[in-house]
């Protein structure tokens, strides 16, 4: 658990920085790119940024939505099917659900050299490729090399327009440890290991993640199949 926590923080500084850096990158855009020394205090309006590396690709995409870049690997069908539906045993199949998902942004999307999304930053972000989100996210998201969501801190909108505020980071299994604030009073650390799942923090009584009747603050380990395998309980709730 020492490791994982570790691992949590780091991601959270790294995340702290990349945010700084993204505003810095935004921020001299508007100031230099698209001003002149009498309009600089004036407002800047544009439908969209594209910046490009230096030899053209396209690299980051500002916008609300962020603007279609033909080099981006989600608006390549052909691309999505060489590199993300082999992963599944039916490729048809996955081709199929990708017709589903929401591949937009209202904020940033920042790209590698190849196409795919690294780190996405701002409001209404993109399903990962491996289904549409339960919620609307807004905040942070960030991918590996290949484009699969390895992490992100922000806010979710449930569909009855609820709020929750979730930060975590995952591993080659999916979720792996979270920071969440839910819309129903839990507060906690969550941990997902291969063979079970493990709960700390505090619910009010109803709580469907700790699967409590009455208030909890304690510790909790579920197995797989979200059976209670294991409690400590610091409060007597009621």
């Amino acid at each position: 658990m020492t490791t994982e926590l570790q691992q949590l923080q780091k991601q959270m500084a790294w995340m702290r920085w990349y945010i700084l850096i993204s505003t810095g990158i935004l921020i001299t855009v508007l100031l230099f790119a698209f001003t002149t020394p009498e309009q600089s205090m004036g407002i800047i309006r544009a439908k969209g940024i594209i910046i490009e590396d230096s030899i053209g690709r396209d690299r980051i995409l500002i916008g609300s939505p962020i603007p279609f870049s033909k080099d981006r690997v989600r608006n390549d069908t052909a691309l999505v099917r060489k590199y993300w539906a082999k992963e599944y045993g039916n490729p048809n199949q996955y081709m199929e659900w990708y017709k589903n998902y929401y591949n937009g942004a209202e904020g940033i999307v920042v790209m590698n050299e190849n196409g795919f999304d690294r780190v996405l930053l701002g409001d209404k972000l993109a399903d990962p490729n491996i289904g549409k989100r339960m919620f609307q996210s807004a905040g942070i998201l960030w991918n590996d090399k290949e484009g699969w969501e390895l992490g992100g801190a922000g806010v979710n909108t449930t569909k009855d327009g609820q709020s929750r505020s979730v930060m975590g980071v995952d591993d080659l299994e999916g979720e792996a440890v979270h920071i969440v604030a839910l819309e129903d009073g839990t507060k906690g650390l969550m941990i997902a290991g291969e063979s079970g799942n493990l709960l700390i923090g505090m619910s009010k009584k109803d709580g469907s993640r700790f699967q409590n009747k009455k208030a909890f603050t304690g510790i909790k380990y579920f197995d797989k199949k979200g059976k209670l395998v294991w409690q400590q309980a610091m409060n007597a709730g009621k």
